[in-house]
């Protein structure tokens, strides 16, 4: 699993499939509470629609400056992507540990009441808050933040 310290450098790098093949560039990192780890790179799929597709990190390398995952191209453009100013939910993420078919525990839902005051209110997180979930935080250079 690559360190974070790692990962931040990797916004804007090409990223790779296993044959070598090029799938897109990462456009954002999100922390991963399921493992406490970066978990995913969401990229920029180089399409004038603005396509995008979220890839783990798990097993990600870095090698001459590209970021290489152990997945097929085919795999990677079809998963599931969102816009980069979106959050990533618990739900999300349990859609895509399936599509992966990564094991994924649900060990980062927790409670509401959980969630320190502005984490969890409507001004902090607008009309997008899900009751019984954390929200997703984005991996920025000053560490994880509220995406």
């Amino acid at each position: 699993m690559p360190a974070f310290e790692v990962v931040r450098r990797w916004k804007g790098r090409i990223v790779l499939d296993r044959d070598g093949q090029h799938i897109g560039s990462v456009e954002e990192i999100y922390y991963d509470p399921e493992t406490d780890q970066p978990g995913w790179a969401l990229l920029d799929l180089g399409e004038a629609d603005g396509t995008t597709s979220l890839v783990p990190l798990a097993d990600a390398t870095e090698w001459r400056e590209r970021i290489h995952v152990p997945y097929d191209r085919v795999t990677v453009l079809r998963a599931p992507g969102m816009p980069p100013t979106r959050r990533l939910w618990p739900q999300d993420e349990a859609a895509l540990y399936s599509y992966y078919n990564l094991d994924y525990t649900w060990a980062s839902i927790v409670d509401r009441d959980e969630l320190d005051p502005g984490d969890g209110g409507s001004d902090s997180l607008g009309d997008t808050v899900r009751v019984g979930f954390a929200p997703r935080w984005l991996l920025n250079a000053d560490g994880p933040s509220l995406s």
